[in-house]
C-alpha cells in the first residue's frame, strides 16, 4: 500500500506543476495486501492519502471472504464495481439479515456502526473514507458506538434524477455527502455519444467507470484523438483547475469523488 499511495501522490504533486490528468485502466492496477483485513483480501489506492484522509481505495474480496464486525472512526461510503458483498450491521454475521449488493450498488455507514461484510462472489469495491483509514473490532462484550445505522442500496434501488442540464438522456445521483460543502460521491449516467465540453472543476476528481466507455481528455479542446479510453474499473485522476472534457463512447454509468464543492468552469 505504501509504495502504490507514494506513486499516486508524486502523480499529485507533478499534476501540481505540470497539470496532468491520468488514466489506469483496470488491468494494470497494482494490487498489495489490505492493511488489517482478512487473509487474501487486497487493495489498490486510487487517490488521497489514507493516514490523513479523506482517500479513496480499491478493495478486492476473494470469493467467501468474511470481515469480522468492526468499526470505523469516520463515515465509510463503499459502491461496488464486480461481483456480490453482502453487508449487515450488528456484532452476528448473519446472512438471513444482510442486504446483498451487486455492481452499481453502494452502502454508507456512519462513524461508529457496527457492521460485517461476506464476499458471495469475487468482488471489487471502491470504499471513500472521510478520514484516517483504521478499523476497530467490536461485540457485545467490545461494543460500537452506533450498533445499528447501515444504509445499503442495491443497484435497481439508486435514485436516479434526471441531469438534462449536463446533456441530453444523461441521470445522476448523490450517494454520499453534500455537494455545496464538501467531499462527495455522485453516479453519473450518459448515453452512447455524449460530450461534455471543456471545463473545470476547483477540486480534485476521482472518476471510476462502472459500465461503458468513458473518454477523458485534457485541454480546452474536444480532440477525441488525445483522450484517455477507459472501460468498466478504471479510473481517471483530475486534478482541481485542470481543464478537461468527457466523451461516452457507449452507454455509461462512472462514480465521481470530488475532494470538495460540486462546481464547473467552462473554459474555451
Amino acid at each position: 500500500m505504501r509504495r502504490i499511495a507514494l506513486g499516486v501522490l508524486l502523480s499529485l504533486a507533478a499534476c501540481a506543476g505540470g497539470r496532468a490528468m491520468t488514466g489506469v485502466e483496470a488491468a494494470s492496477q497494482a494490487w498489495e495486501s489490505a492493511p488489517g483485513m482478512a487473509a487474501g483480501m487486497e487493495s489498490h489506492l486510487q487517490y488521497g492519502d489514507p493516514a490523513v484522509g479523506p482517500y479513496q481505495v480499491l478493495i478486492r474480496f476473494p470469493a467467501g471472504t468474511t470481515v469480522q464486525p468492526h468499526y470505523h472512526k469516520a463515515d465509510e461510503y463503499a459502491l461496488v464495481l464486480s461481483g456480490r458483498v453482502l453487508i449487515g450491521e450488528g456484532y452476528t454475521v448473519d446472512e438471513s439479515k444482510a442486504v446483498e449488493i451487486g455492481p452499481g450498488g453502494h452502502v454508507l455507514i456512519p462513524a461508529g456502526t457496527a457492521h460485517w461484510a461476506r464476499c458471495k462472489a469475487e468482488a471489487v469495491i471502491a470504499r471513500f473514507g472521510n478520514g484516517p483509514r483504521e478499523m476497530t473490532p467490536c461485540s457485545p462484550d467490545k461494543p460500537a458506538p452506533k450498533p445499528t445505522g447501515v444504509k445499503a442500496v442495491r443497484t435497481a434501488e439508486v435514485p436516479w434524477k434526471d441531469a438534462s442540464d449536463l446533456a441530453a438522456g444523461a441521470r445522476s445521483c448523490v450517494t454520499y455527502g453534500d455537494p455545496a460543502k464538501g467531499p462527495h460521491v455522485f453516479q453519473l449516467f450518459f448515453p452512447a455519444g455524449v460530450v461534455r465540453a471543456p471545463h473545470r472543476h476547483s477540486a480534485d476528481e476521482c472518476v471510476t467507470v462502472l459500465a461503458g466507455r468513458l473518454i477523458i481528455g485534457q485541454g480546452t479542446t474536444v480532440d477525441g484523438t488525445k483522450g484517455i479510453s477507459l472501460g468498466a474499473g478504471g479510473y481517471f485522476i483530475v486534478p482541481a483547475g485542470v481543464p478537461h472534457w468527457v466523451r461516452a463512447q457507449e452507454e455509461t454509468v462512472f462514480s465521481v469523488t470530488i475532494n470538495g464543492i460540486r462546481d464547473v468552469f467552462f473554459v474555451q
